[in-house]
């Protein structure tokens, strides 16, 4: 199994270059099965097998697809049309199509009952050696072909085996100097999504839940997973509108901590930093009105917890023992390499304090589902002389 990575400009066009070896995991080379690839140029007559995957692979390098121009967060688009896998206008645009196994994938990506494709391709501006690669979804590729918005997903990037189209989702093994980074990607109206990751090492797995739970005296935001796809609602306090329910999300995930963002008629972004801080931006103006707790999870035994490990930590109104806890925010953290003490903040509105009220923050650690560590006694913030910065200690389940 090769991999693969754009890497160099001859002239006018993009190659793709072998780093050789096999299929990473743990250190080890693993054997994969060789993905479906043929020779379309040779003469024989084609099986009925080969041949619609050639018919198929003319439609793709002689499509035309939308190509970002620029790589910032909201660049620009051009349609451009392909010929043989490539498209140039000299000094200007250089795009080139990954023409290689591993590169390509053929499955249902929507659920529809027809075949769709995923590819590659690489793209130059303004000459130089600037080159970012990007994964398009192409739909009803023996019909329509229509070429979705594509996704960039770095620059001169390496993969660690083949790219699939299973459970309506594009896999892509992404091979970094230091980790594979398994991402995942679905269709998201005329584009595609890349499916959420929970703040944490980049690759961390994503239960479906609230992410993140945080208010402003102006609106309420909840970032949440369904189905492993990223959604947001927004709550405007001052009309008392509910502008955004579940609505469609990207989450781009980096060593630093992960944004989710929301672009539309009301537009939100929120960051949730590898620290624990978290930064609101709603229709570009960043929330700075509101307050926060922070601290630190921790527990006593020496017992390491596994990479998809989950924190997660809530501010609470405690003031009513008969009554369920009030929740005002709430944050969730996969573990990944990280071992407690984990930080965290909690974002709130301080209209949302009564003086004469008891606030406390609870912490729980889940591992698949189960609940492994827990708060057992009561972290008292905010209000009756108690700090806003706390160590949280949370006591292990009997088992």
């Amino acid at each position: 199994m090769n991999k693969r990575v754009f890497s160099t400009l001859l002239g006018a066009g993009l190659v793709a270059a072998s780093l050789g070896g096999g299929v990473m995991a743990g250190g080890q080379a693993l054997a994969q099965p060789q993905p479906e690839w043929h020779n379309c140029m040779t003469r024989e007559v084609f099986t009925p097998e080969k041949q619609a995957w050639c018919n198929r692979w003319d439609t793709l390098i002689n499509g035309t697809y939308t190509v970002p121009l620029g790589f910032g967060p909201e660049p620009t688009f051009e349609t451009v049309t392909l010929e043989n896998g490539g498209y140039n206008r000299s000094g200007e645009l250089v795009v080139s199509m990954a023409k290689e196994p591993n590169w390509l994938a053929f499955g249902d990506i929507n659920g529809d009952g027809k075949t769709d494709a995923a590819v590659f391709f690489g793209v130059n501006q303004g000459g130089g050696t600037n080159l970012a690669t990007y994964v398009a979804a192409v739909m009803d590729v023996d019909g329509e072909a229509q070429a979705l918005r594509p996704v960039a997903v770095g620059e001169r990037i390496m993969l660690n085996g083949p790219t699939t189209i299973e459970n309506q989702r594009i896999n892509v093994s992404q091979l970094t100097q230091t980790e594979v980074n398994n991402r995942s990607f679905v269709v998201d109206g005329d584009s595609l999504s890349e499916l959420a990751q929970l703040p944490g090492p980049v690759g961390s797995s994503v239960p479906d839940g609230t992410i993140v739970f945080s208010q402003t005296p102006t609106h309420a935001v909840r970032v949440f997973t369904q189905q492993g796809q990223p959604r947001i609602n927004l709550f405007n306090k001052t009309t008392g509108r509910q502008e955004l329910n579940a609505a469609p999300a990207t989450a781009n995930a980096s060593a630093a901590g992960t944004i989710f963002t929301h672009n539309g008629t009301s537009a939100v972004e929120v960051t949730s930093a590898a620290n624990g801080a978290q930064t609101i931006e709603v229709n570009n103006a960043v929330q700075t009105n509101s307050t926060s707790v922070t601290g630190t999870v921790g527990y006593l035994p020496r017992i390491a917890m596994p990479p998809n490990a989950v924190l997660e930590v809530s501010l609470v109104d405690v003031s009513r023992a008969d009554a369920p806890a009030v929740v005002l925010a709430s944050q969730s953290v996969v573990f990944g390499d990280r071992q407690v003490p984990l930080p965290f903040e909690l974002v709130y509105s301080p209209d949302q304090i009564d003086p004469r009220l008891s606030y406390a923050v609870q912490a729980r650690i889940v591992v698949d589902g189960d609940l492994r560590f827990t708060t057992t006694s009561r972290s008292a913030v905010i209000t009756q002389g108690n700090p806003t910065n706390v160590e949280v200690q949370v006591e292990q389940i009997s088992r």
